[in-house]
């Protein structure tokens, strides 16, 4: 067992997803046993209720998809969502909250474990300003995305569209292509951190006069990713159980001179814009931590309402895993990502900075996810 759990962890790391294949059907109507244990706050679940209701009211609610045996509308996703947030205003107790949670809702599990890893808000330091420090410019989008944009979103299929191929990381980054386009949204004093923040698609950046700004991403070169760690291991730099996002990380600051080499490997090149708030998902809809998951919106529409149960790890102050807890929580499925394909994945946001960082580094546990839709 032990294993075939390092297998699935290098598999993760190095090829973005495990493909687990089809045993019959992969969503099943049920009748869960579960008391509904709620580890995190319902204040917290309200703010995520309220902010997928609100990038949902923007959709045709008649756009309809598949679950199990059901044919759903948006519009019961919707429904749902409000019912839940009723319920969570009026329940007094966990017997209660139980108790109308079965008799307001239809319950499909996905069968067979699924795969919970995490992700977070990385935190950086950064200006507008191009000096000695400050050399590593992240960019806007530039105006080749733009050609032949679809506007119309969907909560099965809520990218707009595949971006095209543009520009290699080592045309932009060591060729400089994109340069004199006053394209430069800010720069950052670190270009490993930079990478690392092309892969996490948004960040917090302070600048040097403490003020705090939000970056998200606003499209990509269109081409595929690359792990540098699987690319490191076959060049027989590290060994696998060494790749880790801080092994690699520190492998790169102390060969500064391979950096671009290696860097230049992963192709794929996101560019950003500011936002006025933290994390987004889809549509806009601001993260929250622990209530946030990121799920393949061609088999979980995005805006459902979930609940999960699985372990977290548990971190020390040397941000080293000592151990796990069990978890358990009512979620929102408001994120998708290039790495996270098919019913048996999904990521669970774990917030900004480096304690975040140190939870998402090491999360990945087997558990069950329930969607939840109203009778």
């Amino acid at each position: 067992m032990r294993r075939r759990s390092l297998l699935v962890l290098i598999m993760i790391l190095f090829f973005g997803c495990v493909h687990v294949p089809p045993t019959g059907k992969t969503l099943l109507k049920t009748v869960p046993d579960s008391h509904f244990k709620d580890t995190e706050s319902h204040e917290s679940m309200k703010r995520a209720v309220n902010y997928s209701l609100e990038a949902l009211s923007g959709l045709d609610s008649s756009e309809r998809f598949s679950l199990g045996n059901r044919t759903v509308t948006l519009n019961d996703i919707e429904e749902s969502l409000v019912i839940f947030l009723m319920i969570l205003e009026h329940t007094q107790n966990q017997e209660d909250l139980t108790m109308q949670i079965r008799k307001h809702f239809e319950f499909y599990e996905i069968t067979g474990p699924v795969l919970f890893t995490g992700y977070y808000e990385p935190e950086l330091s950064g200006s507008f300003e191009q000096n000695e420090r400050f050399r590593y410019p992240i960019y806007r989008r530039p105006h080749e995305l733009d050609q032949g944009r679809n506007s119309q979103y969907s909560a099965k299929a809520p990218t707009l569209h595949k971006d095209p191929v543009l520009y290699s990381r080592a045309e932009i980054d060591t060729e400089g292509i994109l340069s004199g386009r006053e394209l430069e949204l800010l720069y950052l004093d670190d270009p490993v951190e930079r990478f690392f923040l092309h892969i996490q698609g948004a960040g917090t950046i302070r600048l040097p006069d403490d003020h705090i700004i939000h970056v998200q991403y606003d499209g990509s070169n269109g081409r595929p990713y690359t792990s540098i760690g699987r690319f490191l291991i076959e060049e027989r730099e590290m060994l696998s159980g060494e790749a880790t996002v801080p092994g690699i990380k520190k492998y790169l600051r102390t060969h500064t001179g391979e950096q671009e080499r290696i860097m230049n490997r992963n192709e794929r090149y996101v560019f950003f814009k500011i936002s006025e708030i933290g994390s987004q998902g889809v549509l806009d809809m601001p993260l929250t931590p622990y209530r946030s998951i990121a799920t393949d919106p061609g088999v979980i529409p995005v805006g459902s309402l979930c609940y999960l149960e699985t372990q977290l790890p548990l971190v020390n102050e040397q941000e080293k895993e000592y151990g796990r807890k069990d978890y358990s929580g009512f979620a929102v499925s408001q994120d998708i990502g290039d790495a996270i394909q098919g019913l048996r994945r999904a990521d669970l946001f774990m917030g900004t900075g480096p304690r975040a960082a140190a939870m998402a580094g090491h999360m990945m546990s087997e558990g069950r996810l329930y969607i939840l839709l109203r009778k």
